[in-house]
């Protein structure tokens, strides 16, 4: 079978190896598409700081089962399926405390482990996640990132009737926003890219505005009044992004770090704790973020055909990443194809 791993930066091996060998409790899946994220971008350019070449990238994908074990009784044959790409250890306080996510042994599949850039993958039943038959396997491409969107909104609290700012309308952030209304808030994305301002509403953002013509603050007056955020979510992660999110927060409301933040940021401490301004951190997403993303694509209650950018090949990851390179201001999702 096809197996593409990256060495080192820029680099990519495609490369022939066996089918791999199906434990009792294991789940042999025929992938059928793979969606780069921006992480995998910052792994293909070398700034991903917490992984090491080679790899075999992927993350974010869907396939149907081809084999199962013995003891595996979630799903069967010919169904779709889905991979929630975290292994837990399952001892450790967070994990036995119902927060796996950032469990203390973390390892991601794509980025510290061999990921989903193969046609077939043997995955543990307790990672594979179940489709509705009727679920395109493209769109199911996007439940991985549909599930950030639900967590970094399960971290916001309660946000029925609430104010809520996000801070780029890239892939996550328009997911962040979409599940945001999905949850009955009142929504405001930010950004400085007007194509993706303009795709923002075209999946039902209510209020976008351009942060290149006006400041943060000035466009939650407009949008929000005096009220201004409850909440501002911060999935642009550049130094602007998060002093802007200070500058603007309101006393008493959250600041909620979703982006990948590539280098430290220096911040005004008093700004925070003389406003009793609550800074919260988002890492992925537990079991139940996973369903969620799963039962709200599956209801149309998120867009996601709209983000697809462009489709390549699975033997084709050269010129997938030149598209992004060539077109990083506007590109939202790329999807990778098996067949």
């Amino acid at each position: 079978m096809l197996q593409v791993k990256m060495p080192k930066a820029y680099e990519f091996q495609y490369l022939d190896v066996p089918v791999p060998k199906v434990g009792e409790s294991d789940v042999l899946i025929k992938m059928s598409t793979m969606g780069i994220c921006g992480s995998d971008v910052q792994v293909y350019h070398g700034l991903h700081n917490y992984m090491t070449f080679p790899v075999v990238q992927g993350h974010e994908g869907s396939g149907v089962v081809e084999q199962i074990g013995e003891r595996v009784s979630a799903v069967k044959p010919g169904g779709k399926v889905t991979i929630q790409p975290q292994i837990f250890c399952g001892e450790c306080v967070p994990c036995r405390t119902g927060n796996e996510n950032v469990c203390q042994n973390l390892k991601v599949y794509g980025i510290h482990t061999d990921g989903m850039a193969q046609e077939y993958l043997s995955m543990p039943e307790s990672v594979v996640r179940k489709l509705p038959d009727d679920m395109s396997l493209d769109v199911a491409a996007f439940v991985e990132p549909v599930a950030v969107a639900v967590g970094s909104i399960r971290r916001c609290g309660e946000i029925k009737g609430k104010n809520v700012v996000v801070l780029g309308a890239g892939p996550i952030g328009n997911l962040v926003a979409q599940v945001a209304v999905a949850e009955g808030a009142s929504v405001l994305v930010t950004d400085i890219a007007e194509r993706k301002l303009d795709l923002a509403e075209e999946c039902g953002i209510p209020n976008v505005r351009n942060t290149k013509e006006l400041d943060l603050k000035q466009a939650i007056t407009e949008v929000f009044g005096d009220d201004g955020a409850d909440c501002i979510i911060d999935c642009a992660a550049v130094t602007q992004s998060l002093l802007s999110a200070l500058n603007a927060a309101r006393p008493a409301s959250k600041i909620v770090i979703v982006g990948n933040f590539k280098k430290p940021v220096e911040i005004e401490i008093p700004l925070i704790q003389r406003q009793a301004i609550d800074v919260i951190g988002v890492m992925m997403y537990v079991k139940t973020d996973y369903e969620k993303a799963i039962n709200l694509i599956h209801k149309g209650q998120v867009e996601v055909k709209k983000l697809i950018s462009n489709s390549f090949p699975v033997n084709r990851f050269e010129e997938a990443y030149n598209f992004i390179d060539e077109n990083r201001v506007d590109v939202m999702k790329i999807l990778m194809q098996f067949s």
